[in-house]
């Protein structure tokens, strides 16, 4: 085999049998139109009809070869054979192809301008757009003289928007929605539909006595681990309410799985005394005195320089029962319960009362306070109207003392650091000989 270095060639992976080659090329615009394709990066269109106007093309796709990353090279070789013995063969490598052009689009349907008359169709098209320039300018005139010589011929509109073939054009709502794990959506530049399995309710709304079948199937699907499951599954049987940063301390679960899995053991309440609380599947805490634990306390702490911006809310502990890879170690951590003389992890903090370790928060757990709570407020919950003021206001105490001592503390660290960076350095006269 003979190799000619210094040539790049360009494949075209024509859709067909090709016998005249002459042809081949006007259907693909001949080579002028492929040069020029070529050189600016069009996108090259074949046409079986070149001279039909109401033709509707193929879109080739192009692929560049210059960077080999695969180890596959692609060679134009011409083969020639021996009109004396045909088993004797001469093969001389041209050089390589730099890239390929090939058809794998669908082909949209084609309404040609014929008429039929008996054994022979008839090409309207001389009928439909004129040839040259003395037609055109009497194109009207001729219609008007005879009305009827036009035929009538009726496109569509436009052609399909989409290249590749797709089994959902024509589907139901119902039966697009059966399968939600699939990438493919309506054409190739069509995102994949989106649809949120997750329960969200307001505090008045009625509370959901267990998932829907399909929230089930799909947390099903999408995570075939069976650990993640039980976590959460133990997790709201311990206890029927959590913020959403405990859940992601107590289980360890990245957040993306929790997203995934929540759907399926809890609903999420927007609003009122629980809002911003996950409640697992078939509890009510409007009727439940005890829940009153779980009520809600929004806390902001805005003036405190110690505490940062608020962040995205991600939890650590030393509690986690997850696996270690199913824990995010590199997201940062908060804790998701507030504990007298530290100081929160952001200047804004949702707490459930029973998180809060408090005095103002602890006596409200007792059994005594419980049995004497008897009716139920859609604002303030089983509490009184000032109980979740107070606590607020005793959190807030609390942050300021320990901000008070963090920065006395400071002071006296910056005093004690310039007394001795000031302090007269000693004369070679006070050592010894």
């Amino acid at each position: 085999m003979e190799l000619n270095e210094g040539k790049n060639f360009v494949l075209i992976e024509y859709p067909g049998i090709i016998r005249n080659v002459e042809k081949a090329l006007e259907t693909l615009g001949g080579l002028t139109n492929i040069s020029s394709s070529y050189a600016s990066g069009r996108a090259l269109e074949l046409k079986y009809r070149p001279d039909n106007l109401y033709h509707n093309g193929l879109q080739a796709e192009r692929k560049n070869l210059t960077d080999v990353v695969s180890g596959k090279l692609h060679l134009a070789i011409k083969i020639r054979r021996r009109k004396s013995s045909v088993t004797i063969q001469q093969a001389t490598c041209l050089g390589m192809v730099s890239s390929i052009y090939s058809f794998k689009n669908m082909s949209d349907f084609q309404y040609l301008p014929l008429r039929r008359h008996n054994d022979f169709f008839e090409d309207l098209v001389p009928k439909l757009v004129p040839n040259d320039l003395a037609s055109a300018l009497s194109w009207w005139d001729r219609f008007e003289e005879e009305p009827n010589s036009i035929p009538n011929f009726l496109p569509p509109y436009l052609f399909s928007r989409y290249n590749t073939p797709s089994t959902k054009m024509l589907c139901t709502e119902m039966d697009r929605n059966m399968d939600l794990t699939k990438s493919s959506g309506h054409g190739k530049n069509l995102r994949v539909e989106r649809k949120a399995l997750t329960v969200t309710v307001l505090a008045k709304d009625p509370f959901p006595e267990a998932p829907t079948e399909e929230a089930v199937n799909d947390v099903n699907i999408r995570c075939k681990n069976e650990e993640p499951h039980r976590l959460l599954y133990a997790l709201f049987h311990e206890r029927p309410m959590w913020t959403r940063a405990a859940i992601t301390l107590k289980t360890g679960l990245e957040e993306n799985l929790l997203k995934i899995l929540l759907a399926k053991f809890a609903f999420y309440i927007s609003s009122g005394p629980w809002g911003r609380l996950w409640c697992r599947f078939g509890y009510d805490p409007r009727i439940e005195p005890e829940s009153l634990q779980y009520q809600t306390v929004m806390v902001t702490f805005r003036q405190h320089q110690s505490i940062p911006e608020r962040q995205r809310l991600k939890v650590s502990g030393n509690d986690r029962g997850a696996a270690p890879v199913l824990t995010n170690k590199e997201a940062p951590y908060i804790d998701f319960a507030y504990k007298s003389g530290q100081l929160p992890a952001v200047r804004q903090m949702w707490y459930c009362i029973c998180d809060i370790n408090l005095p103002e928060a602890q006596k409200i757990l007792k059994q005594e306070f419980i049995l004497t709570a008897k009716k139920y407020d859609d604002v303030h919950g089983w509490l009184p109207p000032d109980a979740i003021s107070e606590i607020r206001k005793a959190i807030k105490n609390d942050v300021s003392k320990v901000s008070s001592m963090i920065e006395n503390e400071s002071m006296e660290a910056s005093t004690i650091e310039d007394s001795y960076t000031r302090s007269p350095v000693n004369s070679e006269d006070d050592w010894d000989q």
